[in-house]
């Protein structure tokens, strides 16, 4: 089969390390899903640390520490955890 596929090959990768590119912090999502700001803290201090993000960020599967999840935070997940 031939590829159709007019659009060039991927010959560059960017990674924005410092945030210099992309503001990344994670109260601008849990903020939108969060009501309590001090809950959104606590969860951010104790479950989904910055520790935590930068193991996800050097390619440990988050399905393995999704299902460890609830028992960390005490929280119930509904529907199951998607990485």
């Amino acid at each position: 089969m031939l590829s159709t596929n007019s659009d060039p090959p991927v010959r560059k990768v960017l990674f924005d390390l410092g945030g210099v590119l992309v503001d990344w912090n994670p109260r601008h999502l849990y903020r939108q899903l969060f009501v309590d700001e001090a809950a959104m803290e606590h969860f951010l201090a104790t479950v989904c640390t910055q520790a935590w993000n930068e193991e996800q960020d050097e390619g440990r599967p988050c399905s393995r520490d999704t299902r460890n999840m609830p028992s960390r935070s005490g929280l119930m997940i509904h529907g199951g955890a998607r990485c």
